[in-house]
């Protein structure tokens, strides 16, 4: 079958085939209007095109229908990250031991399998994330919500500005995961530290040497602190990690490898996506008039989240391994060719969403595809959201004059869509912005 795709000669059979595409595929574009405008031009052009420049080569998925597919599709694999984290001019930084370390978390974690571990590994960690876990979730965020506000007003005079990003929307997701672990998050500026140096090792498409040391002494930090807490038995027998402690002791979990490995990723997903959504999120329900009245109104809030995430994601691609070949979209996809579905596209798509270049509060979105689909939709959506809804509700009843202060400073990672400050008034100074 010749291509479809005008962007792409394929000459059949070769795997030298020559890839173009008509547009070029600039990842990571960041300020206040995102990388949305360089998405809709990609998906202009078609739904799928090859990046020379991510990760040495991958296909891109542009439309809500070809990245839910991919999603889904069997052909395409999670497990992938021995050959990305190991590639060869990486292991020579010197750092190849701590690398193959790094990789054996990942490669373990339930972020990264496939069938027949993925679902056994997601049934051992489903409870937290039934109605009554997340119940008790609910209550723990509303109580370190108020202790985090109630620490603002204690540290900054009511008329001075604050960061809420660093004064809130770095610690309301570690305490939360800490609390759903059941283990201390005390050392929490070294947990973050290391957290964000992970996730500048993950939002490069070409790590450099230092990024990926970088990366692997953070993981491994964040992996011993929490080898000593269940060493020490400094947990909570109601946490997850004491979950996965017995599920290790009943056989049902391979090796004490791979219950670290689901510990860790647990600590760093659940805090890199959460409060990266709490700064955006915040930020563009700040330019709405109706605000306070969203605040208010708990089934709005609820949908207008929802709309936020759709509007910005805090994930913008992930990604998969083809385990064979097969065509997709026309184009020929081999074997190990990388994958990147665009989270972020696919949410601007306007084959699914009328007006999707508009934020509008009141859109009946449903569930984005910001958290994935399929096998791999993420398990801790629910306890994004409800920490998004009571955060963003809390600081408007508070400070009902809350307004944005200053330009935040931005991401520059193509895969996180956040900021690194954003500075916020509770009295009537406020800086405008836009959203078009």
């Amino acid at each position: 079958m010749a291509p479809t795709a005008p962007y792409v000669q394929s000459l059949s059979g070769s795997r030298d085939r020559l890839r173009r595409p008509a547009v070029p595929v600039a990842l990571g574009a960041h300020g206040p209007l995102g990388p949305y405008a360089a998405y809709r031009d990609l998906r202009s052009a078609g739904p799928i095109h090859w990046d020379e420049a991510a990760f040495n080569g991958a296909w891109v998925l542009t439309t809500f229908d070809g990245v839910q597919s991919a999603l889904k599709d069997p052909r395409l694999s999670a497990h992938r990250t021995a050959g990305w984290i190991l590639r060869r001019e990486l292991r020579a930084s010197g750092s190849g031991a701590r690398l193959s370390d790094m990789q054996r978390l990942f490669s373990r974690a339930l972020l990264f399998a496939d069938k027949p571990r993925h679902p056994q590994l997601r049934a051992l960690m489903s409870a937290p994330f039934q109605p009554a876990g997340l119940a008790a979730m609910q209550r723990a965020i509303v109580e370190i919500t108020a202790e985090l506000l109630d620490d603002i007003d204690r540290r900054t005079a009511a008329d001075a500005t604050f960061d809420f990003i660093d004064a809130f929307a770095k610690h309301l997701p570690l305490r939360v995961i800490g609390k759903l672990l059941g283990v201390s998050v005390e050392a929490s500026d070294e947990l973050l530290a290391s957290s964000i140096d992970v996730a500048g090792f993950l939002g490069s498409l070409s790590p450099t040497q230092d990024e990926a040391s970088t990366a692997a002494e953070g993981m491994l930090t964040l992996a011993e602190h929490l080898e000593c807490v269940i060493a020490q038995r400094r947990f909570d027998d109601q946490g997850l990690v004491a979950a996965l402690l017995r599920h290790h002791e009943a056989g049902r979990l391979e090796s004490f490898e791979e219950l670290l490995s689901q510990a860790v990723m647990m600590l760093f997903a659940g805090l890199e996506t959460t409060r990266h959504f709490l700064g955006t999120g915040l930020y563009w329900l700040l330019q709405e008039a109706d605000r306070l009245a969203i605040a208010h109104a708990p089934q709005r809030l609820a949908t207008a989240v929802r709309e936020l995430l759709r509007w910005d994601s805090p994930v913008q691609y992930t990604a998969r391994r083809a385990t064979c070949a097969f065509q997709l979209h026309g184009v020929d996809i081999q074997r190990g060719d990388l994958v990147l579905p665009l989270l972020g596209a696919a949410n601007r798509d306007p084959g699914r969403y009328a007006d999707a270049e508009s934020l509008e509060l009141g859109r009946q979105v449903g569930m984005p595809i910001s958290f994935g689909a399929g096998p791999h939709f993420c398990m801790g959506a629910q306890l994004t959201l409800l920490e998004a809804e009571h955060a963003f509700s809390a600081c408007l009843k508070r400070w009902p004059q809350l307004q944005v202060a200053a330009e935040p400073v931005w991401l520059s990672s193509p895969l996180y869509r956040g900021m690194k400050s954003l500075h916020l008034s509770r009295g009537a100074m406020s800086y405008n912005c836009s959203n078009s």
